[in-house]
């Protein structure tokens, strides 16, 4: 596998040809010196002194990454790397320094400053640069190595999240059956109430009209047939009352 990043490009992948054109022509307006590249593109954003070894590291990276059956990914919202079922995000940077701007909309600004990083920007963030001992371009090998560490981890992290998301569903499930169960326990435990109230106010009525001494034959006959309207268990039919009548009294 071709580790060793070259001094120059060979036979560069398609990507890095549209980045090269990009970055050729484009500049980060939030950035002041730098070049970037457009969405849907490789994520690259550095100097123009640094544009040959971004392209070179990232095309070396690139076929590195497919050389282990990996896949490199681009979609308008960033870079991807591909194993298997995991997504590491990935982009090509120049660090900045903060410089106060003199401009009267504008207090500060960022202008990079010639050291160039490579970074895992997701989840499990990682970044590579030059070091005393090593240039970026060398440390490819321990790079393609934590990305396989990564994505493992990774991968094992997203199974862990979905067992508890199963898990969430299911308990979230049997509340919700626990909670609707409940409210028709309620809802029937008051209906009882209800019920058992009418039946009683039914036979106080019936007790009142036996405890009246001569009632008036007419009214004694209409004022059990409001009993029995009221009695939920003999359940009589009135022609001037109805069933939310009974909520009244």
């Amino acid at each position: 596998m071709p580790f060793k990043v070259p001094e120059r490009l060979i036979k560069p992948d398609p990507l890095i040809i549209a980045a090269k054109e990009s970055l050729e022509k484009l500049t980060d307006i939030n950035h002041p010196g730098m070049a970037v590249t457009t969405k849907g593109q490789l994520d690259i954003r550095v100097a123009p002194s640094n544009v040959g070894r971004a392209l070179r590291f990232m095309d070396t990276l690139i076929k590195c990454v497919r050389a282990r059956g990996f896949i490199y990914e681009i979609t308008t919202d960033g870079n991807y790397i591909v194993v298997g079922e995991v997504k590491l995000r990935v982009n090509f940077r120049e660090r900045t320094t903060k410089f106060k701007a003199d401009k009267p909309y504008q207090e500060f600004e960022w202008r990079p400053n010639g050291k160039i990083v490579f970074r895992l920007d997701d989840r499990l963030k990682s970044e590579w640069g030059d070091s005393k001992t090593k240039l970026l371009e060398d440390q490819l090998p321990k790079i393609l190595a934590k990305l396989d560490i990564t994505a493992k981890q990774e991968e094992e992290y997203l199974k862990n999240a979905r067992i508890w998301q199963e898990n969430w569903e299911k308990q979230r499930k049997l509340q919700a059956k626990r909670d609707a169960h409940q409210h028709e326990e309620r809802e029937s435990f008051k209906e009882l109430i209800t019920q058992a109230k009418r039946w009683k106010q039914a036979q106080l009525i019936q007790e009142y009209l036996a405890a009246i001494p001569n009632p008036n034959n007419d009214w004694l006959a209409w004022a059990r047939q409001k009993a029995d309207w009221l009695d939920p268990i003999v359940m009589a039919e009135d022609e001037w009352m109805t069933e939310g009548d009974k909520d009244i009294f």
